[in-house]
């Protein structure tokens, strides 16, 4: 394995004598404060986009939040448009946490970018977080004609928990039917909420050395689950969990060399490419999780991002 990067080991050392703590060890609510002003700390410049617009669109628990971002106005030629699920362990993290990231990808892949504002655990337990992303993926879809996007072209886009939010989103509209879903980006996700004690790197690279604890793990489940033992399983909280992943979209998978989750992201690229699926897996190793959203500080995350965009520009752009 690659050493840890020096920025990595420099951006820890500073969290560490910061107070850093683990989302498991304070209250959710400081913790939300906390993931919020870090991000903001450490995340690049404000890229310009035309124009950022905050909607509210009918969701299965009233008013869903999202925040779309255009970087250009529509022309003859309809667009593809991602949607983009945040990170923050199904109970922390919001449109602020990654707007920065969602500012780059809109402007550099060329493509409207629909970031959702998802209700958070425990206050909302699953599948309230699924089902908010599969609405705003059917009213992405919905407004193609209005809007000059092409509802054949539409990408899911998530880091960590987001990126498993995705993932269940593709199985989930194939259980129901549609929409179809051209391109799947998952930042290092998180697609084995049970014990996953086949993949190596969570107790390896759990330690909490490497920012994220292996504790941290069970407080999100036991967060966002209201029966853990039951349903850590379903393949919709656990992606890699699912018996048949034909007929899902073409992936993109990025992980860590320095994250737990790194294994499971690694096993569920197999997986996919096993069934047929194309999916590209991109290992960045010296850097920790998180990194993609760190890309102030992270020269990791910058290279991630610019990937990413370059991909969705390619791929439905």
């Amino acid at each position: 394995m690659a050493k840890l990067g020096a920025e990595e080991q420099q951006l820890l050392a500073q969290m560490r004598a910061g107070g850093m703590k683990a989302a498991h060890e304070m209250p959710l609510e400081v913790a939300r404060a906390g993931l919020k002003q870090m991000t903001l700390a450490v995340s690049g410049p404000e890229v310009p986009v035309r124009s950022v617009e905050d909607l509210y669109l009918p969701g299965p628990g009233g008013d869903l939040k999202v925040r779309l971002y255009d970087p250009a106005p529509g022309g003859s030629r309809e667009r593809g448009v991602g949607v983009f699920f945040h990170g923050g362990g199904f109970c922390v993290g919001d449109l602020d946490t990654h707007d920065r990231a969602c500012r780059f990808l809109a402007a550099n892949a060329h493509i409207p970018l629909i970031a959702v504002d998802y209700r958070l655990a425990p206050e909302h337990k699953y599948p309230a977080a699924l089902e908010d992303c599969y609405a705003a993926l059917m009213w992405a879809v919905s407004q193609g004609a209005l809007r000059g996007w092409d509802p054949k072209r539409v990408a899911l886009i998530g880091d960590s928990a987001g990126a498993s939010l995705a993932a269940s989103v593709t199985l989930l509209a194939r259980t129901r039917g549609g929409p179809a879903i051209a391109y799947q980006v998952l930042v290092y996700p998180g697609v084995a909420l049970d014990d996953a004690e086949e993949f190596p790197s969570r107790t390896q690279l759990g330690t909490g050395e490497y920012f994220l604890p292996r504790e941290d793990f069970v407080f999100f489940r036991n967060t966002y689950l209201s029966d853990p033992e039951r349903q850590a399983s379903d393949p919709l909280v656990s992606p890699i969990r699912a018996r048949d992943f034909r007929g899902l979209p073409a992936a993109l998978i990025l992980t860590a060399g320095f994250d737990p989750l790194r294994d499971e992201g690694a096993r569920y690229a197999q997986v996919l490419n096993a069934a047929q699926v194309p999916a590209e897996y991109v290992c960045f190793e010296g850097t920790i999780h998180g990194f993609f959203v760190f890309e102030g500080v992270l020269e990791a995350g910058r290279r991630a991002q610019a990937l990413v965009a370059s991909r969705l520009k390619e791929r439905i752009g």
